[in-house]
């Protein structure tokens, strides 16, 4: 093989690796917004459903003092839990676009796969909670 075939080869592998890196940082990049996306999901559900419950507890409270406030903790909490998961999507997405040197893209994406199919769970759960406050109001009469 002559040196310019050997340069040509050795240019193509680097390309080769380059548009490698380039396809697995777009991937991470797309499973980060998908993250982004639920924790935005789950903040929807919260903001429907929190003032319904907020009401509907209050209308017992009277019988079941504690009920309002574990109620209105755990809005609060999932909320909170759904922005600090958008604030990390932010954070990676910079993290993201400014990562530099040698960075193991195969391992980072596994990392971020398995964190879209976490984040995936989240809206479904936290709905599943609403409804079954939602039924047990329903069962007591309270509209």
């Amino acid at each position: 093989m002559d040196f310019i075939s050997w340069l040509l080869a050795l240019i193509g592998i680097g390309s080769d690796r380059a548009m490698h890196q380039s396809d697995r940082r777009a991937e991470i990049a797309r499973l980060n917004a998908e993250v982004a996306g639920e924790a935005g999901r789950t903040l929807d559900i919260l903001a429907i459903a929190t003032p319904r419950l907020t009401r509907l507890a209050s209308q017992v409270a009277t019988d079941l003092p504690d009920l309002q406030p574990t109620i209105v903790k755990f809005l609060d909490e999932q909320r909170s839990a759904a922005l600090q998961l958008i604030q990390m999507t932010e954070d990676n997405k910079r993290k993201i676009a400014d990562a530099r040197g040698v960075v193991d893209w195969d391992k980072t994406l596994r990392d971020y796969q398995e964190w879209r199919v976490t984040a995936s769970r989240i809206p479904p759960w936290v709905q599943g909670v609403v409804d079954r406050y939602d039924a047990a109001f329903l069962e007591a009469g309270i509209r």
